[in-house]
Parts: structure tokens; sequence; C-alpha cells
């Protein structure tokens, strides 16, 4: 039941990254449509496509995760079976929250400075830089989770593999 909703709420927030995305995309045809017939060219909405594209992608990195988008290797997990398998994938995993972790604790630092200085972007209009950067550690705390949540399933499988090696 609890997953059920998990992967209702999962889908849900892939279809939003994937229009934010879409809109991103719109609004760059709408940009060249623009500056090519009316010789027309607004850098802040230059800068609003690169935001939102930025955004949609650090927010679905954890769904891409889940799914092993992350790893180009398929060739040879593909090749893996039993404990070697298993010990690879924990080890990937381990390493892929290490990183992430310090990634994010380093995109925290970065928020907090970024509040405490009060940047701006100064174009036309002038917007805090925290507020388009605070993608960087939210969208690295959804990657955390999802890497944990990948470890958890490694350490159970691993357990019920040394489990059903020690009854037989």
């Amino acid at each position: 039941m609890i997953r059920d909703k998990f992967e209702k709420l999962d889908y849900g927030f892939q279809v939003f990254c994937a229009s934010l995305l879409g809109l991103s995309m719109s609004l760059l045809m709408a940009i060249i449509v623009l500056r090519e017939t009316f010789g027309i060219s607004y850098d802040f909405l230059v800068d609003t496509c690169v935001w939102l594209t930025i955004w949609s992608l650090l927010l679905l990195s954890g769904p891409l995760y889940k799914g092993g988008g992350h790893i180009a290797i398929g060739m040879v997990l593909e090749r893996l079976h039993g404990k070697v398998r298993l010990g690879f994938d924990f080890f990937n995993a381990f390493c892929t929250l290490l990183y992430v972790a310090v990634a994010a604790y380093g995109g925290a630092l970065l928020i907090h400075i970024l509040y405490s200085q009060d940047r701006v972007y100064a174009r036309y209009i002038a917007i805090p830089m925290w507020m388009v950067q605070i993608c960087v550690p939210i969208g690295l705390f959804i990657f955390t989770i999802y890497v944990i949540a990948d470890l958890y399933r490694i350490i159970q499988r691993m357990r019920g593999s040394a489990t059903n090696l020690n009854s037989s």
C-alpha cells in the first residue's frame, strides 16, 4: 500500500519534471522565433530556459538512479550474478551515496553563502541567486533518498542470500 502510494508520487514527480523540461523547450522555441522573425531577444528568457532545464534535470536525478540511468555499464552488470553482483551493487550504491552526500552538503553551503551575501542575478529583474540555485541541494537530497532506499534494498538482498547460504 505504501509502495503503491510512493510509485504514484514518483510517477507524478517524473511527469512534473518532464513538464518543466517541456515548458523550457517550448519557451526556447518561442525565443528562437522571436529572435529570428522579429529581431527581439530577451536575456532573462534565455536564462529562464536554462534554469528550468537545470531544475528539471537535477530533480529527475533520483528517479534516473532508480532506473539505473546513472550507470552506463549494463553489459558488465548483465554478466554478474550472485554475490559478485550484490557486492558490485553495494559498492556502486555506497560510492554514489558518498558522492551525493558531499555534493549536497556543498550545495547547501553554496546556498547559505549566496543567501547571506544577498547575491542577485542583475539582468532585467534582480533575482536572488539562491532562489535559482537551490535546485542543487534539493535535487541532490532527492537523489540521496533514492540511493539510501536502494542501499537498504541491497542490504536486505544480501541478508537474504546469506540466510539462504547458512540454511543449506
